[in-house]
């Protein structure tokens, strides 16, 4: 069993790269242990990353004068794998405004919703169906009766036309569908 190296907050402080503050914050805060008042380097560092959330060096912020406080400076570069808060909040704010360009797609009615188009669609294709099924019934006594075949011909073109045109008389972007 090998010994534990035991070490103080400012020797840890120093080894971490920040203030003894920032290392006596992380342990009331619980992020870090300490075994008699000291601190096992090795556990600390494994708590430390997986308790504290990273953040930039101050002195990378002050380079940008235009990102917040604490922001990365990237100039357009991927984030570093390790920053996973940066790259979620990167990835929502893309979403956000994705969603936003989106909304106002549809306010300008540029864009219409598919369960618009959808609900318009069925109700289309279902008069068109009541129309062609009740063709049998419409021009069978006329047909019947009817004996000269471009008259016929013309009976049955009217009917096909009107069913063609139910189905053409769409208006998906002035129809209220589903919000």
């Amino acid at each position: 069993m090998s010994k534990v190296n035991l070490m103080s907050l400012a020797d840890y402080a120093k080894h971490r790269g920040c203030s003894k503050a920032a290392v006596t914050k992380a342990a009331q805060a619980g992020r870090i242990t300490l075994i008699d008042g000291k601190i096992d380097a090795m556990i600390a560092d494994a708590q430390w990353k997986a308790n504290t959330r990273a953040r930039m060096p101050a002195r990378a912020a002050r380079d940008e004068p235009g990102l917040p406080a604490g922001m990365p400076a990237t100039g357009g570069e991927a984030l570093p794998e390790g920053d996973g808060y940066w790259n979620s909040r990167g990835r929502r704010e893309a979403a956000e405004a994705e969603l936003a360009e989106l909304k106002l797609a549809e306010q300008r009615k540029d864009l219409i919703r598919v369960v618009a188009v959808e609900t318009v669609w069925a109700g289309l294709l279902a008069a068109a169906r009541e129309h062609l099924l009740q063709v049998r019934a419409r021009l069978a006594p006329l047909l019947a009766a009817e004996s000269d075949v471009f008259k016929i011909e013309q009976l049955l073109d009217a009917e096909h036309s009107q069913a063609l045109q139910l189905l053409s008389s769409a208006d998906v972007r002035n129809s209220e569908g589903p919000a």
